[in-house]
């Protein structure tokens, strides 16, 4: 398992992309172990697989409430699914091209793949946990999950 110190890196690249759109920084709660069994998460999620010397994923989970408030500020008038998924697409490139830089270039991250809900069994294994951080932006809230090890 990942040291919660490790963490950080994650939570801030999750600040700075909320920042870069509309200069607010978001609530970060505290972050808690969940087991896979039951995934956390919202409408829609943008999961990145992560192999090399740590192997698992990350993935940032959030409503369509949220997705479209960012699409609104962003000065954007199409807010379809697609789109939405787009936007999540985007914030889990950021959060973890922000983590390949704090732990080097042998880690090895896919492009994003969007599913509805909370990521299943096939991303996150079922006989490990994950580190759950809810953030709020807006009064929106949203999680970023990790399960790597």
């Amino acid at each position: 398992m990942i040291k919660v110190e490790k963490l950080g890196v994650f939570l801030s690249s999750i600040n700075a992309f909320f920042t870069q759109i509309d200069g607010t920084d978001v609530e970060i709660d505290t972050p808690y172990l969940n087991n896979n069994n039951s995934a956390i998460g919202y409408d829609y999620s943008g999961v990145i697989k992560i192999s090399g010397p740590l192997e698992g994923c990350v993935y940032v989970s959030a409503p369509s409430t949220m997705l479209r408030e960012v699409i609104r500020v962003m000065g954007e008038t199409d807010s379809s699914i697609t789109m939405m998924k787009d936007l999540l697409g985007e914030m889990a490139n950021t959060i973890s091209g922000n983590a390949r830089t704090e732990f080097g270039s042998e880690f090895i991250i896919s492009p994003p793949h969007i599913v509805d809900s909370a990521p299943n069994v096939s991303y996150l294994p079922r006989d490990r946990q994950s580190y759950i951080t809810p953030f709020t932006w807006r009064g929106y809230k949203a999680v970023i999950g990790i399960c790597i090890a």
